[in-house]
């Protein structure tokens, strides 16, 4: 469970930090998007997290995920 957690955190940090790259890459006037402004950063975000998430259910990746070692 506790490694769950762990990839969850991952997970949420690479979103976090995808989407401030992808804000900032958009350039100034942030606050004046609309939803359809804001979509394809999310999705953006949401791809980095997608390759996260792959890698950590990929049982032959041992940098992390299910095959890691604990130490």
């Amino acid at each position: 469970m506790n490694q769950l957690k762990e990839i969850a955190k991952t997970c949420a940090r690479v979103f976090a930090g995808s989407l401030l790259a992808a804000v900032v890459a958009a350039g100034v006037g942030v606050m004046e998007y609309g939803w359809t402004d804001w979509k394809p950063l999310v999705f953006a975000a949401f791809s980095a997290v997608a390759v996260v998430i792959i890698n950590a259910l990929n049982p032959a990746d041992a940098r992390y995920g299910w095959s890691a070692s604990s130490e």
